[in-house]
């Protein structure tokens, strides 16, 4: 029933800022975009996103790897694959990595170990996507105008003090020993050993600098994705602007209030570009093309998931071939 309600007033708060968009945009010069739109620059957008999701299976086998866990790349990539699909189609925010650590402690016999490298990967992927957008407030005018940096280096700050913490055998430890006392046994069990898990990092940092040199491209990737959608209904803002605007608006719709950031995005995203002049139409447009392109994309993973076969540990491991 919480769980219900959850899903509830997040799907009303999408909506309700979507219906604020459609209301406050010019409806016939809404649609008069998306007939003007250029398909190839939305397969373009597809592309990219196809690619971003490429890269981010490496980079989370990378991490897996780093566990000692025995998983292969092509295990790595089908479960990767499956874990966007239910992020991004079937609208929930962390249910595709739940699902990831689920079939890694099936293959593999460890969910800790999975647990912490899907955690890494997120935080990594976040971090990376923080770094390109206060690298486009220090070089372009416009971004730096917008002064999102209120946003982002706040944000920023706060990962690399997590990641010092996290690192460090001595800081953690005095975070759990603070902590655990608080939770119920289960769940600081869960926490003591997801912790021993993280710290298996520090040993690990030419890995954790190479995984965040593929996560940057992941997250330009990601960047493009809404570039070549701009570029599909004729809003041609510079790459550059992109890079300082959709990370922020990603950002900001990384909380918990409405489905997968839905109508979130949007409105930070119409609100950012409107502030150079471009009309909400196009931006409007713009990030619903990004997202939808994501979405299709996405398809690729629920192909995985039909076909996908897992036998538990022992049994001869396969995944992505149907029983």
């Amino acid at each position: 029933m919480k769980r219900l309600l959850n899903f509830t007033v997040k799907l009303l708060v999408s909506g309700g800022l979507l219906c604020y968009l459609v209301a406050s945009t010019d409806l016939a010069g809404f649609a008069a975009v998306f007939t003007r739109a250029i398909p190839a620059y939305f397969l373009l957008a597809v592309l990219f996103f196809v690619l971003s999701n490429a890269l981010g299976a490496v980079q989370w086998y990378a991490l897996l790897r780093a566990q000692d866990l025995t998983i292969s790349l092509r295990q790595a990539t089908v479960l990767y694959w499956i874990g966007v699909f239910f992020n991004n189609v079937l609208l929930g925010n962390i249910g595709g990595d739940a699902l990831r650590i689920y079939d890694v402690r099936r293959i593999t016999g460890d969910g800790t170990g999975g647990a912490a490298a899907t955690f890494l990967d997120r935080f990594v992927g976040l971090f990376s996507t923080c770094t390109l957008a206060m690298l486009a407030f220090a070089t372009v005018d416009a971004v730096r105008d917008a002064n999102l940096v209120s946003v982002v280096f706040p944000v920023w700050l706060a990962l690399v003090a997590f990641l010092a913490i996290g690192l460090s055998r001595r800081a953690s430890g005095l975070l759990e020993r603070l902590v655990c006392p608080l939770l119920p046994a289960t769940v600081a069990r869960l926490v003591v050993d997801l912790r021993q898990s993280i710290v298996v990092y520090r040993h690990r940092l030419g890995l954790l600098a190479a995984v965040w040199c593929v996560s940057l491209g992941v997250q330009l990737s990601r960047i493009l994705v809404y570039w070549s959608a701009g570029l599909a209904v004729g809003l041609h803002a510079g790459l550059w602007n992109f890079v300082g605007f959709q990370p922020t608006a990603a950002i900001i719709a990384a909380v918990p209030i409405s489905i997968g950031g839905l109508g979130v995005r949007e409105n930070v995203l119409v609100q950012l570009f409107g502030s150079l002049g471009f009309e909400e139409s196009l931006a409007l447009a713009m990030s619903l093309l990004g997202y939808a392109s994501g979405i299709l994309a996405s398809l690729l993973g629920g192909l995985a998931f039909a076909v996908r076969r897992i036998e538990r540990r022992g049994e001869g491991v396969e995944t992505g071939e149907q029983q």
